[in-house]
Parts: C-alpha cells; structure tokens; sequence
C-alpha cells in the first residue's frame, strides 16, 4: 500500500452538515476499499486564484490515506458525479515526501517533549486537565515578544 493525499474544493455556499456529509462520505470511500485515513485537515473557506463555475471562494479539504492504486479512480469517480466538488487533486507521496514528513513528525515530538520539561523546570506545568495547546501556544508568544 502507498500513501496518497487528497484535496478537494468544496463550493463554499454549504452549509457546515453539507461539508461533513461530502467528507464523511470521502471517508467511508478510502475505509470500505481497503484503505485508511491517517489525517482530515480542514483548510476552510479560502478566495480562489481563479474563478471555477462562477464561483470566487471555495472550501479546502486535505486527507492523508495508506490505499491501494484502484481507490485512487473511485475517488476520481466520486468527484467527477459529485456536483458540490469544484476540483480535486489526488497524488501518491514519493519517498522523498515520506521522509520529510517522517522528519518532521520526529521534531515536532521532539519539541513537545521539550516544552513538557522545561514546563516542570519553571513550576509553570499544566493542570492534567488543560491541554497540550495552550503549553505551546504560550511558549510562541513568548519567543515573539523577545
């Protein structure tokens, strides 16, 4: 199995249950087909560089997915009879990509673990209760006022 990403554009006037509905049903396309969905990441409502259909906004949509080759054409089935999705694009990571992202996974797990730990040495640790969020969040701006 390879790992492939998907994004699509969404016709920005539905309503948020229509957006769920078109990526739940994405979603249960990759999964009855052997496939599974690593990530959904919501870009939301963004201007397009171009108008498509007489449309000057749309919403973005971005799903990582392990998958054989076939379901690649189902979703480009699925898109093509789905009149809300303005475009799509769907490709295959090379190995190069796959290490990048690999990297950057390892850093950013590496960076938590940082926060976590210079957290407890400042007395400044989190409640178990708060979330990991407002850790980061607060050490950003941090850094950007010094």
């Amino acid at each position: 199995m390879a790992m492939y990403e998907t994004i699509f554009i969404l016709d920005s006037l539905l309503s948020t249950e229509e957006i769920e509905k078109l990526i739940k049903r994405v979603k249960e396309i990759i999964e009855t087909n052997d496939g599974k969905v690593i990530s959904v990441d919501k870009w939301g409502k963004r201007r397009l560089a171009y108008e498509i259909q007489k449309k000057q906004y749309g919403f973005y949509v971005a799903i990582e997915f392990d998958a054989g080759g076939p379901l690649v054409s189902l979703l480009g089935n699925e898109y093509n009879f789905n009149d809300k999705v303005l475009r799509y694009l769907t490709y295959r990571y090379t190995i190069n990509k796959l290490k990048a992202r690999e990297k950057e996974l390892q850093t950013k797990k590496g960076q938590s673990e940082n926060l976590d730990i210079e957290a407890h040495e400042n007395g400044t640790a989190p409640e178990k209760n708060e979330k990991r969020e407002k850790v980061e969040t607060g050490k950003s701006k941090e850094v950007d006022n010094a």
